[in-house]
């Protein structure tokens, strides 16, 4: 190893919105505003009622585990090949540094003026959204989550992620139940399935054997027949406007019924493919990106029976509508584009671009140096008509940043839609996409803006699919697109499914019912629910169960860390303390659950072991642990919540209430339906609750962010590498 300095990286955040990936914020140090100050402690913050500290909050410990070497102002973090030290600027650790191996610093300034205040951010809902949803906030923590993403040399941000897995670890915002294996239960009917790590299948790619079963489904005339594709399942998708959900089923559905720049086809997850945009490129620091719109899409309107041509206005439109409307989900396009500066061109501009910039294309393998649109039109194979190009700025570079456009929230939906009669008054004042922020009169922040309220109520997309009807916590009928831009797709796939429906049945026995009956095609079984599942026969067929694939999927208990007695560290550790692991994944997941200790699943980068806390159940650490936080737990009472309907997490938090209690808490159980479970939790309204964490898009960061990033802004962060 070279002792010479290898890099000096320095990110200037001014004026940028750096917000983490879903993070959450909620530990202060020594103030009662959310600011986190340079002078961050080892563990929490003082209450939200009382600004006192312990002993524990205002020492700075070394050794606190054989990974962290020091935690105070400055925290030290020994890997397996390097060491990491953060703190703020002109800060030193106390603690001598291990030789032989790489040392990554990382030093800042935190933007005290601009970092949020915790309570505004429980107002505004921003848990798991512009905040961890522990709202937890530790200055050094989120240090290192912004300097892992500036990062470019994988190796560096490897062990950045690392760093994070084992604070994470130890400052345990989050308890981390276990990793979930697949799960997945259909007739053997159901043909051409496949798996993506962050995506839904698009059922319009999938099949059934031409002699599968037709049985009533008991919803109008429909029948599940091989043309009908029918799911068993639970709960109600937050919203059906794509800028406002920020969970499973509202993306599954705006997976089926909406297009976004760019997918994943089928299984791939090393490289995206072209979807609305048909090819792209951009400039040398990747702060500038470029997507040629494909021509001849149409928004079909099944409420109007109308169609609205998509251009790349519409692209321009619909990013920004997503940062203006501002629900949690805004977070990935606040913290990594600048959708104000972003804007529409036609091809003619774009040629313009070309004559003064120089722009790289990468594609399959080959990179070049785009010198005119049929060039980069030719890189990519395509021939066909455009319409337009959108023109996406960043404030700066992001590696993962198509993994993001591929996410169904960013879904392109069409503004005359939306606007309807004052479209041409708003298309006019942004000088057609050129000045997004024209669009300002035109839509409201939050929930009660109008285009909010009719896509909420009506989607519009340009996907394989529509909404046809829907009966809310009852079920979604989705009917092929007439009008979807790919249809010759469909060529070979027969019988092709000319719709989807959903049943929404939250007793899991009744849903099971419709499944062995042939009523669904495939059903949400709970674990302990296999044997009912297992071995069946219809007509012939059998009914497949699987559970053979470890997912990036992390299931977790969240504490919320801006209220007593979660904003201490002590508390939250013996808590993690008196979880029954093994009980909880034999008896709930019937084995399909296992062991992670961290915000970071395995296999990905940072995912690691050395060093961590391996918290186990051992109720005699838990009562040491809660003996040394200085708390009586008889004076607290803990509120656990879970998602009505969802039988695993209810048994979850029942087997706690009995655990917990032992402790000396005051432990009580509630479910909520989940729309109202999510608003809750995202406001900070909670106690405790379950969850599990389902991947936006496939990078580390999407893990350590969002659980992690307690929402400080920086004036700056310097990372510099020796060794």
């Amino acid at each position: 190893m070279r002792k010479a300095l290898l890099a000096l990286f320095l990110i200037a955040i001014l004026g940028f919105a750096v917000v983490a990936s879903g993070c959450i914020g909620g530990e202060k140090t020594t103030t009662s505003t959310a600011t986190q100050t340079a002078t961050q402690t080892t563990t929490q913050t003082p209450t939200a009622s009382s600004q006192t500290q312990t002993a524990t909050e205002t020492q700075k410990p070394t050794g606190v585990t054989p990974a962290i070497l020091e935690l105070g102002k400055v925290t030290v973090i020994e890997t397996d090949k390097s060491v990491i030290v953060v703190g703020p600027k002109g800060e030193s650790p106390t603690v001598s540094l291990p030789s032989g191996k790489k040392v990554i610093k990382v030093s800042y300034v935190v933007d005290e003026a601009n970092t949020p205040d915790i309570k505004k951010l429980m107002e505004e809902g921003q848990g798991f959204g512009a905040i961890n949803p522990a709202f937890f906030r530790n200055a050094n923590v989120d240090a290192l989550v912004i300097a892992a993403r500036r990062q470019t040399d994988p190796a560096i941000r490897t062990e950045l992620f690392k760093a994070l897995y084992i604070l994470g670890n130890y400052y345990v915002p989050e308890v981390i139940i276990g990793q979930n294996r697949q799960l997945r239960v259909y007739w053997s009917w159901v043909k051409g399935r496949y798996y993506h790590p962050t995506f839904p299948e698009r059922y319009d790619l999938i099949w059934e054997d031409p002699n599968a079963p037709s049985v009533d489904i008991g919803i109008g005339t429909y029948k599940n027949d091989a043309e009908t594709y029918v799911i068993g399942t639970i709960g109600w998708p937050e919203s059906f406007d794509p800028a406002w959900t920020y969970e499973t089923f509202g993306w599954e559905i705006w997976h089926e019924i909406g297009d976004t720049l760019v997918t994943y086809w089928k299984e791939e997850t090393e490289e995206v493919t072209p979807d609305l945009a048909v090819a792209w490129a951009h400039n040398e620091d990747g702060t500038e990106w470029y997507f040629v719109i494909r021509g001849g899409v149409v928004a079909y309107d099944p409420w109007n029976d109308k169609t609205y041509p998509i251009d790349a206005t519409d692209v321009a439109f619909t990013f920004w509508r997503v940062q203006r409307l501002g629900h949690s989900v805004s977070w990935m396009v606040a913290d990594f584009m600048d959708v104000s500066k972003s804007q529409a061109l036609t091809e003619k501009e774009f040629e313009d671009v070309l004559k003064s910039e120089k722009l790289i294309a990468e594609y399959k393998g080959k990179t070049i140096e785009v010198k005119s649109l049929n060039d980069l039109l030719n890189l990519f194979g395509y021939s066909g008509e455009t319409a337009g190009v959108y023109k996406l700025v960043l404030p700066a570079p992001y590696a993962p940043v198509l993994g993001i456009l591929a996410d169904s929230f960013l879904s392109v939906v069409p503004m005359e839609y939306l606007l309807g009669d004052k479209y041409e008054e708003a298309l006019k004042a942004s000088n057609y996409g050129k000045n997004p922020d024209a669009w300002e009169a035109y839509v409201q922040e939050g929930e009660q803006d109008p285009t909010h309220q009719l896509m909420h109520k009506q989607p519009v997309g340009t996907g394989p699919f529509y909404v046809k009807e829907y009966q809310e916590n009852s079920y979604i009928v989705l009917e092929l697109n007439p009008y979807y831009w790919n249809k010759e797709i469909w060529n070979n796939i027969k019988p092709l499914h000319k719709r989807v429906i959903y049943v929404i049945n939250n007793d899991a026995v009744s849903r099971i019912q419709l499944f062995q009956t042939g009523t669904v095609d495939a059903v949400a079984t709970p674990p302990e629910r296999l044997n009912d599942v297992k071995g069946l026969k219809l007509d012939g067929f059998e009914s497949v169960v699987q559970t053979d694939l470890l997912q990036p999927i992390l299931t977790f208990i969240v504490f919320n860390t801006y209220k007593e007695p979660f904003n201490n560290v002590k508390v939250r550790q013996a808590l993690a303390y008196a979880i029954p692991y093994d009980q909880i994944a034999q008896t709930v997941y019937s084995g399909l659950l296992e062991r992670n200790w961290g915000p970071i699943p395995k296999p990905w980068p940072g995912y690691t072991e050395q060093g961590i806390i391996k918290y186990d159940y051992n109720l005699a650490k838990a009562q040491q642990l809660l003996k040394e936080s200085g708390i009586d737990p008889t004076k607290y009472k803990i509120e656990l919540i879970y998602n009505a309907g969802n039988s695993a997490r209810e048994k979850i938090m029942t087997l706690l209430q009995n655990i917990w209690s032992q402790l000396g808490f005051q432990v009580t159980v509630a479910s909520y339906e989940w729309p109202v479970y999510l608003g809750k939790v995202s406001k900070g309204d909670f106690d405790v609750y379950v969850v599990g964490w389902v991947p936006d898009y496939l990078d580390s960061d999407n893990w350590v962010g969002p659980f992690l990033y307690g929402a400080t802004k920086f004036k700056e962060v310097n990372v510099e590498v020796s060794g």
